[in-house]
């Protein structure tokens, strides 16, 4: 069974990056969905998302749960 990371820990994954709380939950909701690792790490990348660089966002998309 995959565990559910809790409010805490996406937090502090958000706060490490800039990234919004209601970006960091769409992120595990489409992670869930089955959103492969490539479109997360897009997401990220746009202004919107948290405007990562391709490294911050493939470093953010290692740290999720899931």
């Amino acid at each position: 069974m995959t565990s559910f990371p809790s409010p805490m820990e996406l937090d502090a994954i958000g706060a490490r990056y800039s990234v919004s709380t209601r970006s960091m939950e769409d992120l595990i909701a489409r992670r869930r969905a089955g959103a492969h690792d490539g479109e997360l790490i897009n997401l990220l990348r746009q202004p919107d998302w948290g405007g990562l660089s391709l490294e911050q966002a493939t470093q953010l998309v290692t740290e999720l749960p899931g």
